[in-house]
């Protein structure tokens, strides 16, 4: 395998892990933001909302943590502890982790 090949291929990786990444942050945040709108009382369309605007927080962020600090800052009011909502978010991306979609599988180097 040429240099170049081999280069354009872990370009298409990274681009490929970091797309995969954004997708599972973006699914976590949705699971989480619903189950929190849960807990703050919110009912039918105001729940899909909510999740939305927990999504928007994530991507606007730079750390990626948008999501989780507004939930943790909106759950703060009603005395929900850092840690329910950390076990939350660990379940909701080991969940989107865990749809059998590795980057060894799908990285052709690793082929």
């Amino acid at each position: 395998m040429s240099i170049d090949r081999r280069r354009d291929l872990q370009e298409k990786l990274f681009v490929s892990h970091e797309r995969r990444s954004f997708d599972d942050r973006a699914r976590a945040d949705r699971a989480v933001g619903r189950w929190a709108a849960q807990q703050l009382g919110l009912e039918g369309q105001d729940i899909d909302a909510y999740a939305g605007a927990v999504i928007n927080a994530g991507v606007v962020s730079r750390e990626g943590r948008g999501g989780f600090d507004k939930v943790a800052s909106d759950l703060a009011a009603i005395g929900l502890s850092l840690d329910t909502i950390r076990i939350r978010y660990a379940a909701a991306m080991d969940e989107c982790m865990n749809l059998g979609r590795s980057v060894a599988t799908a990285n052709p180097l690793y082929a």
